[in-house]
């Protein structure tokens, strides 16, 4: 494969040039032309007035409390999020690469949650926590089940959090697993087979370093959308009880636009930015290592 792109390495840059350029317009330009210049404004929408502030807005954020209570909820989500995530979607790519019947049905179905809309899709969570699940208990005589309170304490709310977003990613992490699983070569599989290498053995021997490109990608993908996480939290807890689930999206989104204080959300955008930035090329880094070539 190492070959193979060394070879036509030209191509494969001229092929990702449309969406560079794409992506240069519709996220480079802003970031570049107006987030990060306007962090070093005092500037309150409302008013519309702008004075210029250098470093003050990045000072303040040192002793912003809120600012890093979401900002560790990130951190806490984002991890359960993550593992959780490609886990499951691994695990459901490894049997649905079986000969099964009516897989790619299957398939269809674990990806639906990802097509839907992330605010339908909390809607629909709320119903089961707060209506369905309550009624099973009482069906069930499982009171425990019955009387949870999904929403009102801040550790709750944080699980129901978790399993939506788990929920919701991993259809989308399987159709790129199922794709990786699909390009090992049947010969080394067989001859694995033949050497009694099988079962979990045979996966976390052969197939999970094998895979590791597709593990690449999916790490990437789940960081970057843990931490820029909104829709969700926004429409299952609104960041509440007592801003215990706000994200730091939805803690920039207040600042600049409910607050009206740009430069400073501009600011925290910026801290958001160079944070995902960090954890993502350390995340290529460690994984990228780790690939082998066959």
């Amino acid at each position: 494969m190492s070959s193979l792109y060394k070879k036509n390495k030209k191509f494969y840059l001229l092929l990702i040039l449309p969406a560079l350029l794409l992506y240069s317009f519709a996220m480079l330009a802003p970031l570049f032309g107006g987030t990060i210049p306007y962090s070093f404004l005092k500037w309150n929408l409302m008013s519309g007035k702008k004075a210029f502030v250098g470093f003050d807005n990045y000072v303040k954020l040192f002793s912003d409390a809120k600012f890093w209570t979401s900002f560790g909820f990130n951190l806490f989500v984002g991890v359960f999020t993550i593992i959780g995530s490609n886990v499951f979607g691994f695990i459901l790519a490894y049997f649905l690469d079986e000969n099964i019947k009516a897989k790619g049905v299957v398939r269809a179905m674990f990806f639906i949650p990802n097509i839907v809309s992330a605010v339908l899709v909390s809607f629909i969570w709320v119903f089961i926590f707060t209506n369905a699940m309550p009624a099973l208990g009482g069906v069930l005589g499982w009171d425990w089940l019955a009387n949870i309170s999904w929403f009102g304490t801040p550790s709750m709310a944080t699980v129901t959090i978790i399993v939506v977003s788990i929920w919701q990613n991993i259809g989308f992490l399987m159709i790129i697993y199922t794709a990786g699983l699909q390009t090992i070569p049947k010969d080394v599989m067989e001859s694995a087979e033949l050497d009694g290498c099988s079962g979990l053995k045979k996966v976390l021997k052969i197939e999970l370093p094998l895979l590791m490109p597709t593990v690449t990608i999916n790490l990437f993908v789940s960081i970057s959308g843990a931490f820029k996480s909104f829709d969700i939290p926004n429409a299952m807890t609104g960041g509440g009880p007592y801003g215990s689930t706000m994200p730091v999206a939805m803690n920039i989104y207040q600042e600049a636009f409910t607050k009206y204080n740009l430069g400073y959300g501009s600011a925290k955008s910026v801290i958001l930015f160079l944070t995902v930035a960090a954890v993502t090329l350390i995340q290529l880094y460690c994984t990228r290592k780790k690939e082998v070539e066959y």
